[in-house]
């Protein structure tokens, strides 16, 4: 009698001896009672969507992602909806849906085991459409404004050498800007308008270096958490980090904060914007959805 199998899709520019990893995950995959794993490498063309729908098909009882955020937000929207679980191996610079499923990151042996050992459980996703795009999944965060600022100005080698902190590092800059007006819809209520500095929309909120910015919020909570930052200058963003770690924000004019099924952001001009951690250009509108238990995860 054969036992279940997973396929594990990585990134290559993300794991470095991939001959090595598959023997360690063939022995634990053996120990846990899974047959040998099948490994799937992303291209610049298929960023992991493609071989984790091949993966579906050809009958994977589990597909991991093994890679960074944007390959774990591939894999994830790929099975959504199939019945397959996701296992997450988180092995980049964010890792921002393991810490929010509590699994362990950057530790291959830890996480597959967390992994394997783990019981089956849905979670909702967000979808998020730029403008006249495509319709995106994202697992924990998106944004327009500063945040994405700073994550198109992270450098690839700081962020390899440093982690996350390495998006801080052109904070000075970023928090000097004036910010753009927006016109906001939350579950097609009365629109509010002003000028803000970033949009976030949180499926999740544990962030690295323990920040917790929606502590109330949870994966499978049927509902997507807005939160729009309107500080001025350095002072301003010191209040409003203040507050936001503090969790003192709601009903505060540095930081409105509403949960949401479905939400419109307008800008007056085009504002770089973010899915989670990886940047998508800059857009004039952006238009958000939960799908709630669209994926399941093995966690």
């Amino acid at each position: 009698m054969t036992g279940p199998r997973a396929a594990i899709v990585y990134n290559p520019l993300k794991v470095s001896d991939p001959q090595r990893l598959a023997r360690r995950a063939g022995e634990l995959c053996r120990e846990a009672g899974w047959e040998e794993p099948v490994w799937l490498a992303t291209t610049a063309e298929d960023h992991g969507a493609g071989v984790t729908a091949r993966a579906v098909d050809e009958g994977a009882d589990l597909v991991c992602a093994l890679g960074g955020d944007g390959t774990v937000r591939q894999v994830a929207g790929a099975l959504a909806r199939t019945g397959v679980p996701l296992g997450v191996l988180g092995l980049g610079t964010g890792n921002l849906l393991a810490r929010n499923l509590h699994l362990p990151h950057n530790d291959f042996n830890a996480s597959l085991r967390a992994v394997l050992q783990g019981s089956v459980r849905p979670i909702d996703l967000g979808r998020v459409r730029f403008d006249d795009g495509p319709e995106h999944c994202f697992t924990v965060i998106i944004g327009m404004g500063m945040d994405a600022e700073l994550m198109a100005g992270a450098e690839p080698r700081l962020k390899a050498r440093l982690g996350w902190p390495a998006y801080l590092l052109g904070s000075a800059r970023a928090l000097a800007q004036r910010g753009f007006g927006a016109r906001v819809v939350v579950d097609g209520r009365r629109p509010v308008a002003g000028r803000c500095r970033m949009v976030l929309v949180c499926n999740c909120g544990l962030l690295p270096g323990g920040i917790d910015l929606v502590p109330e919020a949870r994966v499978d909570d049927g509902e997507l958490d807005m939160m729009v930052f309107s500080p001025r200058g350095v002072v301003g963003w010191a209040a409003a980090t203040l507050r936001a770690v503090t969790l003192h924000r709601r009903g505060h004019r540095i930081i409105r904060h509403s949960h949401c099924h479905t939400g419109l952001v307008s800008t007056r001009f085009p504002v770089p914007a973010e899915v989670d951690g990886d940047p998508v250009g800059s857009a004039t509108t952006m238009r958000i959805r939960v799908d709630q238990g669209a994926l399941l995860v093995r966690a």
